[in-house]
């Protein structure tokens, strides 16, 4: 066991607090929204202890909250701890420690590099006990793997669609699985699970009884929604699983879109910006054209770059115009420019045959 401070370790020991106690320095809010999140009634006002005493008790006693609200990577990083000794610990593994505490899975103290005091995961007794071996079982794996690949399928039709009513989440969602799922349960995971919290929100419009869930990256939900409702004729775009895990992996940016991996690679080789600004400043625009901003938009963006000659500028504006035609829109549901000017070319074009009438006629005796 290490004895002086290591900025990237830590030290684990068994703690003497009770899981009740560590949920505790949850904030009452928080305590809150994840019991409405899992359909637990409660009235406003009580005392925090009784907010905490009833999140515990459901958290404990039904197993299938631990797999539904914490991801498996997270899961994995807490069977560690429960494990080891010591262990080596990233930045964001403290923020999966901070996920983990407000269940009272576990608790830490950081380290004092100037007393050389160890960084100090504390393990909840009582929470290993209840959990560990169920989080070994072949059973809670397999879910642990299903639940992932189901947050993978939502993150990524959210990434094309940006916002869409929930019920046609749900069937997008069970047209990619192949499998029936209530939309309740569907309803369910999608509150319940930590990582989404951060990565959408749902929506409710009082007026017209509809729920919708809207990805972050949506700039002005209000102008979205009504270019949505006045593509009212328009399905969402069917979008293939591999498809959405690939965009759900790489946080939005996929580079098989036309002028995505063009984009990048000129910014490097030809602009010789380094990897992350180039990475930023494609994201940037994507999200911006996803968004449904206008070609003078991306070109007064593009005026932030250093072009060392008319020709690199003139090939960067080449790139960013395919750039713009090729990437699905929200306002469209998933369909970029070129794909929606395709469809409403071919709409025209079937209207127009639609005008005219065969009339069988008689040969004249």
């Amino acid at each position: 066991m290490q004895n002086k401070y290591n900025a990237m370790q830590a030290d684990i020991v068994l703690g003497d607090m009770e899981a009740s106690s560590v949920m505790q320095k949850t904030p009452v809010e928080t305590v809150k929204s994840i019991l409405s999140r899992i359909g637990i009634e409660f009235e406003e006002g009580l005392p925090k202890e009784t907010y905490i005493t009833a999140w515990k008790e459901e958290f404990y006693n039904n197993s299938e909250w631990i797999l539904k609200m914490i991801p498996r990577h997270f899961l994995e990083f807490l069977l560690s701890v429960w494990e080891k000794s010591e262990i080596e610990i990233s930045l964001e593994e403290w923020d999966y420690l901070e996920y983990l505490k407000i269940f009272g899975l576990v608790t830490y103290k950081k380290g004092n590099p100037i007393t050389d005091e160890p960084n100090v995961i504390y393990i909840i007794p009582e929470m290993r006990d209840r959990f560990y071996f169920l989080l070994k079982s072949k059973k809670s794996r397999a879910l642990m793997e299903q639940y992932e690949e189901w947050e993978k399928i939502i993150c990524g039709l959210m990434y094309y669609y940006g916002m869409t009513e929930v019920p046609v989440l749900h069937e997008s969602f069970m047209r990619v699985t192949k499998r029936m799922l209530p939309y309740g349960e569907f309803v369910t995971f999608l509150k319940c699970r930590c990582p989404l919290w951060s990565f959408g929100v749902l929506l409710r419009d009082v007026q017209k009884k509809k729920n919708y869930y809207q990805c972050v990256n949506v700039e002005n939900p209000e102008i979205l929604l009504m270019y949505i409702q006045q593509h009212n004729d328009l399905s969402y775009k069917n979008i293939e699983k591999e498809d959405l895990f690939y965009i759900s992996e790489a946080a939005g940016i996929d580079n098989r879109w036309r002028g995505v991996s063009e984009l990048g690679s000129f910014m490097i080789d030809e602009m010789h910006m380094n990897y992350y600004r180039a990475t930023v400043m494609v994201k940037t625009l994507l999200l911006m054209i996803q968004n449904g901003c206008e070609w003078g938009d991306l070109k007064e963006k593009m005026a932030v770059l250093h072009f060392e000659s008319a020709e690199i500028e003139e090939k960067i504006h080449d790139i960013v115009k395919t750039l713009y035609e090729y990437t699905p829109l929200y306002e469209l549901k998933g369909y970029s420019r070129k794909e929606y000017e395709k469809m409403f070319r071919q709409k025209q074009l079937k209207k127009k045959r639609e005008m005219f009438t065969i009339i069988n006629g008689r040969k004249r005796e």
